[in-house]
């Protein structure tokens, strides 16, 4: 990272304004905002500065032209893919606000970016596992599980958080994480259905696994594939569906190691869930994501808005005659609660996009898709995951929709300023 550092810095010398457009497109994108996202903020600023750019986004990487005609410049920057982390995010767009109202330099801005593009999720490995932890049981409640479905999916959060802070310190941990995941929960699930007595094993091994599941990745890759944004959306996609098969080859290790035992059951099926249950499912996953997606004390009520909003909206779609597009109506309504929060309360969309999302996903029925068909029931598998497909594509088309909603703010447009007067 420190030598793509330099080397942008040499191609941009003596040019604080493009070299702070790169900075911007940097850190938003190792802090996972979207792709069309990414593009627009960085022409955004780009405007606001003055500076003539082209860019192209992908999951990992940025390509940028910039100045004029022929003497455009070429930089590359090769990126690992980026992970949601909503402080950064919210910070980044502070300053980004900043300079796009002229409230600072170029050069204290450049100096702000690259402070938060270094900043570490710095949350102790305890309550690292225990938000793990509380947001399987949480998910474990929200599908239908019971005391037993709860307390294995707790076990499993307890497990796949521990995997993921060894992930820190051990590289061959963080390259396998998925699989020893999905291994780990089908070793728990195993015990619990051999010693401490029936229970419906797919929701402990869905719910204990949640946080790793490409709901949010699949969805986002069908919303760049409808913006037209096709490279970027496939490779998404590819990163969903390889998400998912190294989970499913977990699964497969697993009952290699233990024997299928009594892991061919009845699918998932969602039920009704009392109020207090539902609501404290509700907070136990808010509170969960919140700390997962490292978000800062002041948006923490913002994330626990979101996850009410879009689960309050499901659940009243799902109890209306139009049920069937439960999932559009929750959509919608992050949507437009995202809209309003940025544009009255000056709260970054992804605040509320990304938690109220995570509980509308697919990611539970697209993993489950998967073990069917590890276990050769294609039948159920395929047809599970054509369910998750539709329910992609309804968050899509509520999430496009809820834009229609709002005209954008018109600004007076502002000369940028002169280089030698920052």
């Amino acid at each position: 990272m420190v030598r793509k550092q330099t080397i942008m810095d040499d191609a941009l010398a003596g040019e604080p304004d493009a070299e702070l457009v790169m900075a911007f497109g940097r850190a938003y994108h190792q802090a996972g905002l979207p792709v069309d996202e990414l593009e627009q903020t960085m022409h955004l600023a780009a405007a606001a500065l003055g500076v003539e750019l082209q860019v192209n986004v992908l999951p990992t990487s940025i390509t940028a032209a910039i100045g004029p005609g022929d003497a455009q410049r070429v930089v590359l920057l090769r990126l690992e893919p980026g992970t949601v982390d909503l402080s950064r995010l919210s910070l980044l767009n502070v300053v980004f606000r900043a300079i796009v109202e002229r409230r600072t330099t170029t050069r204290a801005a450049l100096a702000d970016v690259e402070r938060i593009a270094v900043m570490v999720n710095a949350t102790p490995a305890p309550l690292w596992i225990a938000a793990y932890c509380v947001l399987s049981v949480g998910a474990a409640i929200l599908i239908g599980g019971h005391a037993r479905e709860i307390a294995a999916a707790a076990v499993i959060g307890v497990a796949v958080g521990a995997l993921s802070v060894a992930g820190r310190y051990l590289t061959a941990v963080d390259r396998l994480f998925e699989v020893l995941a999905g291994f780990t929960a089908t070793l728990v699930v195993t015990a619990f259905s051999r010693y401490v007595g029936h229970l419906a094993v797919y929701i402990p091994i869905v719910a204990g696994v949640v946080q790793l599941l490409p709901g949010l990745q699949l969805t986002e890759a069908l919303q760049e594939l409808a913006s037209r944004n096709v490279v970027a959306g496939t490779a998404r996609l590819g990163g969903a569906v390889m998400t998912l098969l190294s989970l499913g080859c977990g699964f497969a290790l697993g009952i290699a190691a233990v024997g299928p035992g009594a892991l061919h059951l009845d699918p998932i099926r969602f039920a009704p869930i009392p109020v207090p249950e539902l609501v404290l499912a509700v907070a136990a996953i808010a509170s969960a994501i919140a700390i997962l997606l490292n978000a800062r004390p002041p948006d923490y009520p913002w994330v626990a808005c979101a996850c009410v909003v879009a689960e309050t909206a499901y659940r009243a779609f799902s109890a209306s005659p139009a049920f069937q597009v439960a999932t559009f109506g929750g959509a919608l309504a992050v949507g437009v609660a995202a809209k309003l929060a940025s544009r009255y309360a000056r709260v970054p969309e992804t605040i509320l996009l990304v938690p109220g999302l995570l509980i509308l996903v697919p990611g539970a029925l697209s993993y489950e898709s998967i073990l069917y068909l590890l276990q050769s029931d294609a039948a159920n598998g395929g047809g599970i995951a054509v369910t998750a497909i539709v329910a992609a594509v309804e968050i899509v088309s509520g999430l496009l929709l809820s834009t229609l909603f709002f005209t954008p703010v018109r600004r007076r447009p502002v000369a940028p300023r002169r280089t030698d007067a920052r």
